[in-house]
C-alpha cells in the first residue's frame, strides 16, 4: 500500500521542478552567451563600434598662392560662429548666455537683449581664430561653437584678373586651373561616444587618416608691378570709355609673366570677368608691322636701306583702296615707314614676301595658337592658312587686319624681338611647395624663330617709333622705348582698338609690355592717345620699384679703390 503523498513532498517536487527549470535556463543562457562571445563576437563587436564611434572628416587646407617675392596672394582665415539652441536652454540659464553674448563685443551680431525664443539663434559670426579662443574659456554650455576656413585675398581685386576667385561652390582664374595642385584630401577621425551626453575622445586605435593639405604655389607675378598696372589700367577704361582693357608684363628673357593686369575684374553679376590678356582676341592693327617687317628681313626679301614710294596717301589692291591715316608725302626706308607707321609702305613691303613665308613667318611667332599658360580659357586667335587668303588677304595682314591675337600673343612675339629671336612659352606657375621646400618647375624649350640680327634691326626700328615717330607718348624718362602704337578699326563692330606694344631699355630689353584698349571714345582711338601714355606711366612706374630693369644689377662684387689722397 503506497504511502500518501505529504504536502511536504509536493513542495519539494516543486521546488526540484524550478531548481531544474532554472537549471535548463541557465544552460541556455551560458550557451547563448558562449555564442555571443565566440561565434559572433565579430559581429557584435562591430555593431557595438558603429553605436558607440562617431566618424568626423578632418577639413584639408588649401594651398595657398604667393608671388614671386613669397607675398600672399591666396590663403585661408579660420574664423567662429558662436549660437545658441534656446528649446535646450533652461530659463535659469538665458542670462548667462546674455552676458556672453555681450563680451563677444564688436564681432556681436546678434541685438541685446537677446530674444530667447525660437530655434537656433547666431550669436556672433567671423570671430577670429585668436579672439574665439579666449571667448570659449567663459562660454557656457549651452552655446556652440563651429569653425569655418574661408580663402582670403590679400590684394582684393588688384589680383583677381590673375588668381581668380575660390568658394564652396565654384572656382575661377588660376584657382580653377590649379585646382589639383591647391586642393587637399580631407582625413578622418573616429571619435569614442561618451554615456555623457557632449563628450568623446579620439579612437587613437582607429584608423585615423590625418588630411593631406593642398600644395602652394609660387607664381611668377610680380604683386608691386599687378598693382601698379591695375591701377592705371583700371583709370585710363574709366576715363576713355573703353569696354576694357588689358595690359601683360613679361620678363623677355624667360617668359615669366610679371603682371597680367584686366579690367572690368567683376561682372555685373558678381561672377569674375574675363581676363582679355588671355581669353580675348581681336585684331592687333598696326603693333602687327614689327613681324612684317621681321619675316621681310628674315627671308631676305628686303634690307634696313630699301626706299618705298610714301608719297601718295593710299595703295589700291585688288580694287580696295588702303589708306595712310597720317600721311607721309615722301619717299621712305623702312626705318621711316615703320616709325610713321604708314600703311602704304608696309604694304608695299608686303608684296615682296610670299605668302607661304609670310605666313610661316606668323605662325613661327605663335599667332593662331595657343601659348599653353597654365590659365583656363585661352583664346587661339586667328591665322588663317594661305589657302584661304583673298588678293588682299597679303595686304591685310601685313597691317595686322585678317589676323587675331590676345594681348599675350603679342607679349610673347614682341619678347622674341626683344630677346634675340626665341618664343618662348610664358609660365604663370613658377614652382610648388612640396615637402617643405619649392621646387621649380622645368623651363618649356625656347624656339628660334628670326636670327639676332633681325631682331636687333626690328628693334631699332622700333626705337625710332618713340624717338621721332608716332609713338613719342609712350617715351619713359631716363630709359630708351622700342614700341610701336597701333589703332585697328573693328570690321564686326564699331568702335576701335588703341594698342602698344613695347619693351625697355631698347638696346638690352628686360620688360617687355602690352597695353590693349578696346572700343575706348573716339578721341582715344589712336594707339598714340591712349595705350602709348598708359605704357609710359606703367612702364614708369615698375622701373621707380625695379631700377636694375633699366640700369641693369647693380654692382655687387670687388673693391672700390681712391685715388689720390691720404691712402690712411
Amino acid at each position: 500500500m503506497a504511502e500518501p503523498v505529504t504536502s511536504m513532498d509536493r513542495i519539494s517536487a516543486r521546488i526540484g521542478f524550478f531548481v531544474g527549470v532554472i537549471g535548463v535556463l541557465l544552460l541556455l543562457s551560458a550557451a547563448k552567451l558562449a555564442g555571443i562571445q565566440i561565434r559572433h563576437h565579430d559581429e557584435y563587436a562591430a555593431r557595438a563600434d558603429e553605436q558607440q564611434t562617431i566618424q568626423v572628416r578632418v577639413e584639408a587646407q588649401r594651398g595657398e598662392i604667393l608671388d614671386r617675392n613669397g607675398f600672399l596672394l591666396a590663403g585661408n582665415l579660420t574664423s567662429a560662429c558662436f549660437s545658441v539652441y534656446w528649446p535646450n536652454v533652461p530659463p535659469e540659464e538665458v542670462a548667462g548666455v546674455e552676458l556672453f553674448a555681450e563680451g563677444l563685443g564688436e564681432y556681436l551680431t546678434a541685438s541685446l537683449p537677446l530674444c530667447p525664443t525660437g530655434c537656433n539663434q547666431v550669436l556672433a559670426s567671423s570671430v577670429p581664430w585668436e579672439y574665439a579662443a579666449s571667448a570659449m574659456d567663459s562660454m557656457p554650455r549651452y552655446v556652440d561653437c563651429s569653425f569655418v576656413t574661408s580663402r582670403v585675398y590679400p590684394m582684393d581685386s588688384l589680383a583677381a584678373p590673375v588668381v581668380g576667385t575660390h568658394s564652396e561652390n565654384v572656382s575661377q582664374g588660376l584657382e580653377y586651373q590649379m585646382e589639383d595642385i591647391l586642393e587637399g584630401t580631407d582625413g578622418l577621425s573616429y571619435y569614442q561616444a561618451s554615456a555623457w551626453s557632449g563628450y568623446s575622445a579620439v579612437d587613437n586605435e582607429a584608423d585615423n587618416i590625418p588630411p593631406l593639405n593642398g600644395r602652394d604655389l609660387l607664381l611668377t607675378i610680380d604683386s608691386r608691378y599687378q598693382e601698379i598696372a591695375q591701377r592705371e589700367l583700371q583709370a585710363a577704361v574709366e576715363y576713355s570709355g573703353s569696354s576694357w582693357g588689358a595690359a601683360v608684363l613679361v620678363d623677355p628673357a624667360t617668359g615669366d609673366i610679371l603682371a597680367m593686369a584686366s579690367y572690368p575684374v567683376f561682372n555685373e553679376d558678381g561672377t569674375l570677368a574675363r581676363n582679355h590678356c588671355v581669353q580675348s582676341s581681336t585684331e592687333p592693327g598696326s603693333v602687327f608691322k614689327a613681324i612684317t617687317l621681321a619675316a621681310a628681313l628674315e627671308g631676305g626679301y628686303a634690307t634696313m636701306a630699301d626706299s618705298f614710294d610714301c608719297r601718295s596717301s593710299f595703295v589700291e589692291i585688288y580694287g580696295h583702296r588702303i589708306n595712310d591715316s597720317h600721311p607721309v608725302n615722301s619717299m621712305l626706308d623702312l626705318t621711316g615707314v615703320i616709325a610713321h607707321s604708314s600703311n602704304v609702305g608696309t604694304v608695299a613691303l608686303a608684296q615682296r614676301i610670299p605668302d607661304e613665308a609670310f605666313y610661316s613667318v606668323c605662325q613661327s611667332f605663335g599667332f593662331g595658337q595657343e601659348t599653353r599658360i597654365e590659365f583656363p580659357s585661352e583664346q587661339r586667335g586667328l591665322l588663317r592658312d594661305p589657302s584661304q587668303w583673298s588678293g588682299l588677304s597679303r595686304a591685310n595682314l601685313a597691317i595686322g587686319q585678317e589676323v587675331s591675337a590676345t594681348p599675350l600673343q603679342l607679349a610673347m612675339a614682341y619678347s622674341a624681338i626683344a630677346n634675340g629671336g626665341l618664343l618662348l612659352r610664358p609660365r604663370l606657375v613658377c614652382a610648388t611647395l612640396e615637402d617643405g621646400l619649392f621646387r621649380e618647375l622645368a623651363d618649356s624649350p625656347s624656339k628660334r624663330v628670326i636670327s639676332q640680327e633681325t631682331a636687333s634691326a626690328v628693334r631699332g626700328a622700333l626705337t625710332s617709333v618713340v624717338e621721332w615717330g608716332t609713338g613719342g607718348s609712350a617715351a619713359v624718362p631716363g630709359v630708351t622705348v622700342a614700341g610701336k602704337t597701333g589703332t585697328a578699326e573693328r570690321l564686326n563692330e564699331d568702335g576701335y582698338l588703341s594698342a602698344f606694344a613695347g619693351m625697355v631699355p631698347a638696346e638690352e630689353p628686360r620688360l617687355v609690355a602690352v597695353v590693349v584698349f578696346d572700343q575706348p571714345d573716339r578721341e582715344y582711338r589712336w594707339g598714340s592717345a591712349l595705350a602709348a601714355p598708359v605704357f609710359g606711366r606703367i612702364v614708369s612706374a615698375v622701373i621707380s620699384t625695379s631700377p636694375e630693369i633699366a640700369l641693369g644689377e647693380p654692382f655687387s662684387g670687388g673693391s672700390l679703390v681712391a685715388h689720390g689722397g691720404d691712402p690712411r
